[in-house]
């Protein structure tokens, strides 16, 4: 894939395509590493992957997904319940 380098503000810079940074999980923060042969981007930290619910089977699945992991940190003492809709968790 070629790119050209383009002037952005006082620097320059390159548009990575949105694929990529799909692949990635839309980073927030990336690390530059210049290497030998070029420059080398990683993503720091964990990855973010944001989408819409295709169908109501991955709602639902999703949701007893989240269900499953909010008894279980109730169970262990991690989360309590503080109110009707508000919940309080230790880190």
């Amino acid at each position: 894939m070629l790119r050209n380098i383009i002037k952005i503000g006082n620097s320059q810079g390159i548009i990575i395509p949105g694929d990529i940074l799909q692949g990635m999980g839309y980073p927030g923060t990336v690390e530059i590493i210049p290497t030998k042969d070029g420059i080398f981007i990683r993503p720091i930290g964990g990855k973010t992957i944001r989408r819409k619910p295709r169908n109501k089977d991955e709602i639902d699945g999703l949701y007893d997904l989240m269900r499953s992991k909010i008894e279980r940190n109730i169970s262990t003492g991690k989360t309590r319940w503080i109110g009707n809709r508000e919940m309080e968790r230790k880190l």
